[in-house]
C-alpha cells in the first residue's frame, strides 16, 4: 500500500486527509513546521507519524508520495526539497507560480524516475469525464461558447496566502486556474488572450476577467477574491447546452437542447469529499509504475501556467 506523506497542516491537508482515510488510504506521515499542529493531525486522522520540519519527514524512507500542501509561493521549494530525498509528488494547485519553475521541478523529476503530479480536482471527478465522453458523442453538437465563474469575497489580510505577494497570492493562482482549466479541458489552447484585473494594493489581483479566442468558440472567464457570483460553469453548443454547478467539484450536470428542455442529468455523488479521485489516481500510476498521469498529464499543468503568465504579463 502507498505510504502517504502530507507537507503542511492547513485546510487543504484536512481535505486530503479525510479523503484519503475515507478510501481506507494509507495516512503515513504529516509533517508542519509546528510539531503540535502535526501531532493535533496524527491524533485526528491516525497518522503513524508526526514531524515537526518538513525534511525529518522526508528522510523517513517509508514515505512512499508526498502530497504538498503548503501555499503556493512554497510550492516549487517544497517539490524540489522532495525530489532531493527520492519522493514521489502530489503537488496542490497551483504547480508552482509560473512556467519557468515547473519545468525544473518536471525536469528533475523525469532525471530521478520519479511521479509527480498536480492536484487539480476538477480533472479527475466522474462529473467531469462523463460529460467530456458525452459531448465527444455529439450530445451539445460543436462547443461555440464556455462561461466559468469563481468569484468569492474573501476576508482581506495583507499577510494572508490570498494576498501575500511571495505566498502566491491573487484570484488569477487560487481560484482562476479553475475556470481556465474548464476551457482547457473541453476546448483544448486558445490561440489568443485578452484579460483585465483589478489589482490588490499589495499588488496581486484582487479580481480578473478573461477571454480565451478559439477558431469557432470563445471561452469567458471570471475569477475574484473581492465578490460573489454563483461558482458554475457553462458550456454552449450548437445542438443545446450544459449547466454544471458547483463545477470545481462537479457532482451533478444537467444538459438542455436548444429549446431549453431537459434532455439529461447526470449525477455522481463523491465517496468522501471529492478529492478522493485524484490520490485513486496517484495509488493506480503508481502501484502500475507509471510516471505520469493521463487524467493529469504534465504538459497541461505547463499549458496553463503558460496561459497564467501571459495573462499576468498583460497586468505588468
Amino acid at each position: 500500500m502507498i505510504k502517504f506523506g502530507v507537507m503542511g497542516a492547513g485546510n487543504i491537508a484536512t481535505k486530503f486527509s479525510e479523503a484519503l482515510r475515507g478510501i481506507g488510504g494509507n495516512l503515513y506521515a504529516i509533517a508542519s513546521r509546528d510539531l503540535n499542529k502535526s501531532k493535533a493531525y496524527q491524533n485526528t486522522y491516525g497518522f503513524e507519524k508526526a514531524y515537526g520540519s518538513y525534511e525529518d519527514m522526508l528522510i523517513d524512507p517509508f514515505v512512499d508520495c508526498v502530497y504538498i500542501a503548503t501555499p503556493h509561493g512554497l510550492h516549487f521549494e517544497h517539490m524540489m526539497l522532495a525530489l532531493k530525498y527520492h519522493k514521489h509528488i502530489l503537488c496542490e494547485k497551483a504547480f508552482t507560480l509560473n512556467e519557468g519553475q515547473a519545468k525544473i521541478v518536471i525536469n528533475e523529476a523525469n532525471s530521478k524516475n520519479l511521479f509527480v503530479m498536480e492536484a487539480l480536482w476538477t480533472r479527475f471527478l466522474p462529473t467531469m469525464i462523463e460529460i467530456k465522453q458525452l459531448i465527444s458523442q455529439g450530445i451539445i453538437g460543436d462547443i461555440t461558447k464556455i462561461e466559468a465563474n469563481f468569484c468569492f469575497q474573501a476576508t482581506r489580510d495583507d499577510e494572508s496566502r490570498l494576498f501575500a505577494p511571495h505566498l502566491g497570492g491573487g484570484a488569477l493562482l487560487d481560484v482562476g486556474i479553475y475556470p481556465l482549466t474548464l476551457a482547457n479541458l473541453f476546448l483544448g489552447t486558445p490561440h489568443r488572450i485578452e484579460s483585465k484585473s483589478d489589482l490588490y494594493h499589495t499588488g496581486v489581483d484582487l479580481s480578473n476577467e478573461i477571454t480565451l479566442y478559439y477558431d469557432q468558440a470563445v471561452a469567458h472567464l471570471k475569477s475574484s477574491l473581492g465578490y460573489n457570483l454563483p461558482i458554475e460553469g457553462f458550456i454552449y453548443g450548437t445542438k443545446g447546452y450544459i449547466h454544471i454547478p458547483m463545477f470545481i467539484g462537479a457532482e451533478r450536470a444537467f444538459i438542455f437542447d436548444n429549446h431549453q428542455k431537459l434532455i439529461k442529468e447526470i449525477e455522481n455523488k463523491h465517496i468522501v469529499n471529492g478529492m478522493e479521485y485524484e490520490i485513486l489516481e496517484v495509488i493506480n500510476c503508481l502501484e502500475n509504475n507509471q510516471k505520469e498521469s493521463s487524467l493529469m498529464p504534465r504538459h497541461e499543468t505547463l499549458n496553463i501556467l503558460r496561459q497564467m503568465d501571459d495573462i499576468k504579463k498583460q497586468w505588468h
